[in-house]
């Protein structure tokens, strides 16, 4: 069982769940015509006010459902598997994992599990989100837009870590809407954040590479691991230390007008939450 905001959801606990969900077998599905909802698994980890996020899993040639969304963007973070996507009129791409994909508000999205028993994607959208407008596939493609972040349709981990390296700390966002902001962070072995906690927004983040270990508040230290999702809500302080001899790289998600208050400032007021 994967509880929503838990402090940490492990991505093998979050496979599990999914499987234990009762479906058709993709034999069966294949010999009826096709159905994407009996293909698909989907577990919720987070629901921080803005958004529902869920990990949705399909085997290798499940059904897809294209559709659009009208008034909001919807975002993916590839977890496992291969995923092609085809995004508006942009030619198809293949994502891996930690791989990011945004399928702008009124953009058709077709999104197809094309490698491996587990195709997981981790969507980002408002609780409210349907797949009710199915649109129209596009009678022209066009290459991918290679503009720099943010807001690419496709930004791949690979890219991130080329464009800034390995051998230093870095940060960029990755996305930035009404909704989210998205900061890819790079850190180095033994190397931390500025500790501080936010009065506006609760933060999650998934890891990408690395482990890391949260200091959150005066609870006992958490360590995650590639493909874990963190969970620390509003008010609580938070500190983030790469533990091992490997770097590490983590998605942060907070609302866009996020608040830091920092630890360290004498001036700042105190976490409310312990």
């Amino acid at each position: 069982m994967v509880e929503v905001n838990a402090q940490v959801s492990r991505l093998t606990d979050v496979i599990a769940a999914m499987d234990a969900q009762r479906g058709a077998s993709l034999g069966e599905i294949n010999r009826s015509g096709g159905e994407y909802a009996r293909a698909t698994r989907s577990v919720i980890v987070v629901k921080d006010g803005r958004n529902r996020v869920a990990a949705i899993s399909s085997p290798e040639g499940a059904p897809s459902d294209p559709h659009l969304h009208t008034d909001f963007n919807e975002w993916w973070v590839v977890m496992a598997g291969e995923v092609t996507y085809q995004i508006g009129q942009y030619e198809p791409f293949a994502a891996h994992f930690g791989d990011i994909v945004i399928a702008p508000a009124g953009y058709r999205h077709d999104i197809r599990p094309t490698k491996g028993s587990h195709c997981v994607r981790m969507v980002v959208g408002p609780e409210t989100s349907n797949h009710d407008l199915k649109g129209i596939e596009p009678s022209r493609l066009i290459p991918l837009d290679l503009a720099p972040p943010p807001n690419r349709i496709f930004t791949p981990l690979e890219h991130m870590a080329r464009r800034h390296g390995t051998y230093k700390s870095w940060a960029e966002v990755v996305l930035f809407d009404q909704r989210n902001r998205a900061n890819m962070i790079h850190q180095m072995p033994g190397e931390s954040n500025r500790p501080h906690w936010h009065p506006n927004c609760d933060e999650w983040w998934v890891v990408l590479k690395g482990e890391l270990e949260w200091k959150i508040g005066d609870r006992p230290v958490l360590r995650a691991g590639k493909g874990d999702v963190v969970f620390v809500e509003r008010g609580l302080s938070h500190e983030i230390v790469t533990v091992g001899s490997e770097s590490s790289i983590r998605l942060a998600v907070t609302t866009p007008d996020i608040i830091h208050h920092f630890i360290d400032d004498p001036t700042a007021p105190r976490p409310p939450k312990k």
